[in-house]
């Protein structure tokens, strides 16, 4: 009997094997599949996770800031983004596009001076982005890095878990972190604790029972066993979300070409790090420039109908 631990489901939940292909370990892991909330979950943690979290996984170090020019058009065009009109804006924003981030935060109803908390930063890289963009009040926080880091923008990132803060913030974002968390629950409750009445907690993860899922199976990309110890559907989520007093206000698919070409290089034991990858040579790799572009495709598709492989959830206090 295998018992769901987000709703307690025991009943017709399956199990099956996926391996380690990040790093093509293939060390294999059970996983159980819930049939009332969907939610994938690893049965057994490893005794040792930090095999599968190598110097190599993310880069802890210190990140060199952007310098005054970059940072006077990135201001412009976030300001532009975020209805303050001016001209270079416009110029900027026409020519690079508007970067996500300034759509997560106006979406949340985040002003430039409010309070912003980001939970499983690393190094800080989409503070100092953000703080490039004209954001001045911006805290990250990751258990796992050596040390705390203060850059010169005012950007701090602290070595510290979610239980040892106490300050309140008008926006906590976990960007592809949530998956990687035991406690799932805890965790939200932590955020509900010092997220400010009435704002948001933006999580970014991806998203089981999609339509990818249901074609790769234990070969999904995103399943990345055993890093990700859920893999959450909506119905999951909003369970998670009503018994901690969240609202779930918005949910808006954000998934990418990754989740075909990943997937088929796992299908066909191309490990994500290997040379013959994708995302590691692109010439080298399986996939044709038109197999790519037709990948990308089918991604904004799936968006459009709600079956990508990863979405952004806006959950409000209430």
């Amino acid at each position: 009997m295998h018992r769901c631990r987000i709703c307690g489901n025991t009943d017709n939940n399956s199990s099956f094997t996926a391996r380690e292909m990040m790093f093509g370990f293939e060390d294999q892991f059970e996983y159980i599949e819930c049939s009332e909330c969907g939610c994938l979950q690893i049965m057994q943690l490893p005794a040792d996770l930090s095999k599968y979290y190598p110097a190599e996984y993310y880069s802890f170090s210190t990140l060199k800031e952007h310098g005054a020019l970059k940072r006077f058009f990135k201001r412009r065009r976030a300001a532009y983004a975020l209805g303050k009109g001016n001209f270079i804006g416009r110029l900027a924003a026409g020519r690079y596009g508007i970067p996500p981030m300034v759509n997560w935060i106006k979406r949340a109803g985040v002003d430039l001076n409010d309070p912003v908390l980001d939970v499983g930063c690393g190094n800080g890289a989409l503070l100092l982005e953000m703080s490039a963009s004209g954001f001045s009040n911006l805290t990250g926080v990751d258990p796992y890095i050596e040390r705390d880091l203060h850059y010169k923008s005012g950007v701090r990132v602290l070595k510290r878990t979610l239980q040892e803060l106490d300050d309140s913030w008008d926006l906590i974002m976990l960007h592809h972190s949530f998956e990687h968390v035991l406690q799932p629950l805890q965790t939200l409750r932590d955020i509900h604790r010092i997220l400010n009445h009435g704002r948001y907690a933006l999580i970014r993860i991806p998203v089981a029972g999609s339509e990818v899922w249901r074609m790769y199976g234990a070969d999904w990309v995103q399943l990345d066993a055993p890093r990700h110890l859920f893999l959450h559907t909506r119905k999951s989520v909003e369970i998670m979300a009503v018994e901690v007093g969240f609202a779930v206000s918005d949910i808006v698919y954000d998934s990418t070409a990754f989740q075909f070409w990943g997937s088929e290089q796992y299908r066909r034991g191309i490990p994500l790090r290997d040379n013959r990858s994708y995302a590691v040579d692109p010439q080298r790799s399986i996939f044709t420039q038109a197999d790519i572009r037709a990948f990308e495709a089918d991604a904004r598709s799936l968006n459009e109908k709600e079956k990508g492989d990863q979405a952004c959830f806006y959950l409000r206090k209430i």
